[in-house]
């Protein structure tokens, strides 16, 4: 009877003990970011001032003007303050070690960036922040979840987004000025994913 006592003692200390370690370990939630943060979320001190209708324009403009130096960190220059929206192609996409679904852009011979964060990574005080989430969930709704590896696509969009300068980067492709939509706040599907 003793063995049988100390047996059920053992094993209710080894669930015990693995109850807390999960507790202390909780299942892997959504990896946020930290460069730049605030902007590629659109929770930075200056959100309010983003202009949130959509201003048309192509992937060949958002590439041409020169990328300021430093790389700003603060909301400063017309691109930042604005929402833009264009039609692309969506060549290939992935999710990114600060769990953004990553697209690859394409569209007469230029190459650009637009992200899509988290929902659990756009803070509550983020300008837009149920627009945000719904261009992800729409995306991957159509597109499926997006993994760590490149998935190609093809798929032609209307996608809008708030303008972000990204520091320079080895990461190919990319706009030749590091120009990208980030955070994307509305993509509609023209071709491709079920559209």
């Amino acid at each position: 009877m003793r063995l049988a006592a100390f047996t059920l003692l053992l094993t209710t200390l080894v669930i015990a003990a693995t109850a807390s370690r999960t507790a202390a370990h909780p299942t892997a939630a959504a990896v946020c970011g930290s460069d730049y943060w605030p902007l590629k979320t659109v929770s930075d001190p200056l959100r309010k001032k983003v202009k949130l209708t959509p201003t048309d324009t192509t992937l060949t403009q958002i590439a041409t003007p020169v990328h300021p130096q430093p790389t700003p960190t603060t909301r400063n220059t017309p691109f930042e303050l604005q929402v833009w929206r264009l039609t692309v192609q969506i060549t290939e996409f992935k999710r990114e070690g600060d769990s953004d679904i990553h697209l690859i852009l394409f569209d007469a011979g230029s190459y650009g960036i637009a992200e899509l964060p988290a929902a659990a990574c756009v803070p509550k005080k983020a300008r837009a922040r149920k627009a945000i989430i719904n261009a992800r969930k729409k995306f991957e709704a159509a597109c499926g979840k997006a993994t760590s590896s490149w998935t190609q696509l093809g798929a032609v969009v209307t996608i809008s987004g708030v303008g972000f300068w990204d520091k320079p980067h080895t990461q190919n492709p990319h706009a030749p000025n590091f120009a990208e939509l980030h955070p994307v706040t509305a993509i509609k599907f023209i071709s491709g994913c079920g559209a």
